[in-house]
């Protein structure tokens, strides 16, 4: 039985989500498979199929509450170059406990979505995290994610957060 702590921030800020974020069409496919190995080549992922993938993962203190309501991510915040994925968080709080949760979180939907070859790098938006250096530094070391993924209690965790992930903004 998870022992209950005080909340970081017990009244977040939930901000309206903008309508120009969401994906204008719905026969686009966020899932690459082998049926669509040709047309994937024509089309390669872009920072809003990317962002699509992780806006509505919940926030670990407020599950009703998304990334995207909490403005960590948005769609501004995340690049893709190629094969890179830069994905810059905003923690809620300077001093925000569940920081490296959500970037766990996020980390594990695109390592389960996107194909091997991509590979993700966390920033942390500039002030607004007072451990922003070692927070990068642990989300981006492939073999701490790696033994933090081992934890059943925190992958159940992690689950939990990921449950509605694929309620992505399709309009």
């Amino acid at each position: 039985m998870a022992v209950a702590r005080p909340l970081d921030n017990p009244n977040p800020t939930i901000f309206e989500v903008p309508k120009s974020s969401f994906r204008q069409s719905e026969n686009v496919s966020l899932w690459i498979d082998d049926a669509n190995d040709a047309e994937e080549e024509d089309s390669p992922i872009d920072s809003q199929e990317i962002f699509d993938l992780i806006r509505s993962i919940s926030d670990p203190e407020f599950p009703l509450s998304s990334l995207e309501d909490l403005q960590v991510v948005s769609l501004d915040r995340v690049h893709v170059h190629g094969r890179n994925v830069t994905v810059e968080i905003r923690p809620t709080q300077p001093h925000c406990s569940s920081a490296a949760l959500i970037g766990l979180a996020i980390g594990v939907r695109l390592v389960r979505s996107l194909p091997p070859a991509f590979r993700v790098t966390f920033t942390v938006q500039e002030g607004s995290y007072v451990s922003a250096d070692a927070l990068c530094k642990q989300l981006n070391d492939k073999e701490r994610v790696a033994a933090a993924c081992e934890s059943p209690m925190l992958m159940r965790t992690l689950e939990s957060m990921l449950d509605n992930a694929d309620k992505r903004g399709i309009s």
